[in-house]
C-alpha cells in the first residue's frame, strides 16, 4: 500500500477528529450540569487520545499530521458558532450523539474503509470502537438511565 494514500486518508481521519474535539468544547463550555460536564470533558479527552494516536501513526509512516479541521471544517465550525450552541442537557446529548453516530463513526468508517494498511486500519478501528461505545453511553443517558438532574 502507498504510504502517501495512506497518510492522506489519516490525515483526513485526523481533521474529524478535531472537529468532534471543537464540538466537545462547545458543548462543555454551555452544559450545565456538573456531571454533563464531567461526561463531555471525558469524551473529549478521549478523542484527544485518538487524535495524538493518529498524528503519531502519521509521523511513523512519514509523514507530517495536519494540526487542525482544515478549510471545511472551519467552515463547519464558524456555522455552528452561527447557530449556537444549546443549553439545554437534553439538547446537548443530542447534539453530542449526532456529531458521534454521523462524524465520528459513520463517515470514518465509510472514509477509511479499505485505504490504509492494516496496522492504520487496526487502530482506527479500535478508536472506532471507542466511539461507539461513548455514542451508546448518550444513548443511555438520553433514555433516563444515567440521566443528570435537568
Amino acid at each position: 500500500m502507498n504510504n502517501e494514500k495512506v497518510i492522506a486518508e489519516l490525515n483526513r481521519f485526523l481533521r474529524g477528529r478535531y472537529m468532534g474535539i471543537h464540538q466537545y468544547a462547545g458543548l462543555i463550555k454551555h452544559a450545565r450540569d456538573p456531571r454533563l460536564k464531567d461526561l463531555l470533558r471525558r469524551f473529549r479527552d478521549h478523542a484527544e487520545k485518538g487524535a495524538e494516536m493518529v498524528a503519531e501513526r502519521i509521523r511513523l509512516l512519514g509523514g507530517e499530521a495536519v494540526d487542525g479541521v482544515g478549510v471545511m471544517g472551519e467552515v463547519q465550525l464558524w456555522m455552528q458558532k452561527l447557530k449556537g450552541y444549546p443549553e439545554q442537557t437534553e439538547h446537548i446529548l443530542r447534539d453530542a450523539l449526532k456529531g458521534e453516530n454521523r462524524y465520528g463513526i459513520r463517515l470514518s468508517h465509510e472514509m477509511v474503509a479499505g485505504d490504509l494498511d492494516e496496522e492504520s486500519k487496526q487502530l482506527i478501528d479500535t478508536i472506532l470502537e471507542e466511539d461507539q461505545k461513548r455514542a451508546d453511553e448518550l444513548h443511555r443517558w438520553l433514555a433516563g438511565s444515567e440521566q443528570p438532574s435537568k
